[in-house]
Parts: C-alpha cells; sequence; structure tokens
C-alpha cells in the first residue's frame, strides 16, 4: 500500500532547523561524485552526461528504496483500511495512509451476459473507447483515404522522450 506523506507548512510550528538540515541533505545527496572508467579516460561531454545519468538513476533508485522503507514504517505507525484514509497528525506533519482495491473486469463475460443484466447493474460499468495503435499505422499505410475520418477522434501531442545507457 502508498502511503502519502503532506507537510504542513505553518510557520508557527514549522522548525526552521529541521527544514534548513532536510535541504542541505537533500543536496549532498543529489550531488554523487563521477567516477569509474570514464574519469580515468578522456571523456567527452556526452560521456560524462550519461555517466552523471546512470549516477542519478542509482541515486534515484536507492532514495525510491529507501522511501518505500518507510512508508511501510508508516503504515505500522498510523495503519491503512483496506480501502480509505486514516490520518495523524503530528506537531510538525499532516500523515495520511490511503488503502486501495484493484478491480478489473472480465470484459468477454460482460459481454456475453450483457443482455441478461439487470439495468442496475449494467449502470455500474462504463465503456470508454481505446485506441489499437496497430491497426491505426495499418489504416494509415492501407487507406490514407480514412486518415482524416480518424483525426477527428484522435489528439496527437509528442509524449516525454527516453533515454536508455548501456555501459559497453
Amino acid at each position: 500500500m502508498n502511503a502519502f506523506i503532506t507537510q504542513s507548512v505553518k510557520a508557527t510550528n514549522a522548525n526552521p532547523a529541521l527544514a534548513a538540515s532536510a535541504l542541505a541533505n537533500s543536496h549532498a545527496t543529489a550531488q554523487a561524485p563521477v567516477t569509474g572508467s570514464i574519469a580515468e579516460q578522456a571523456p567527452n561531454d556526452l560521456d560524462l552526461l550519461a555517466e552523471e545519468w546512470q549516477s542519478m538513476k542509482d541515486l534515484e533508485a536507492q532514495a525510491k528504496e529507501r522511501r518505500y522503507e518507510i512508508e511501510q514504517e508508516i503504515i505500522t505507525l498510523v495503519g491503512v483500511l483496506d480501502e480509505g484514509t486514516t490520518n495523524e497528525e503530528t506537531d510538525c506533519f499532516k500523515v495520511k495512509t490511503v488503502g486501495k482495491l484493484t478491480r478489473s473486469l472480465d470484459d468477454k463475460a460482460i459481454q456475453a451476459d450483457w443482455d441478461n443484466l439487470p439495468s442496475e447493474v449494467k449502470q455500474c460499468f462504463k465503456f470508454k473507447a481505446s485506441l489499437d495503435t496497430k491497426n491505426l499505422r495499418a489504416l494509415e499505410a492501407m487507406r490514407s483515404d480514412l486518415v482524416p475520418v480518424m483525426a477527428k477522434y484522435i489528439t496527437t501531442k509528442p509524449a516525454k522522450p527516453s533515454v536508455l545507457v548501456e555501459v559497453k
């Protein structure tokens, strides 16, 4: 389960020394030294950036793992419902744990039984169109005349590009 932690920022009960210490620690942790074979060679800018990227990914993974450990400790202290929010307050923080249940549907079973379902049960389901990218690309290749028909229903925008760095 995930725990969401929100800090209460109130001038009357905020601890400036604690905030300064946390800020200093976060900056110190984020600056990983460049070490290893790249630093010993004559690296170019891309080598340096790739090595720093790898170092930051490692730090990110460590930080994420530690955050999950802390969340588990908080859940142990605060508790968590199967579904719903549990709140706890200290002098400095408001802490919430949120329990969630994931529900999935058997689409084929619903479609097979749809005509026999009571209307009250049918109202519990929502259907949303989704794009089949493979068929869209095939349509674009074979029937370009139909692309404008599809285009009025689709909003396309660039996604975040991914970066992969591997050591040789």
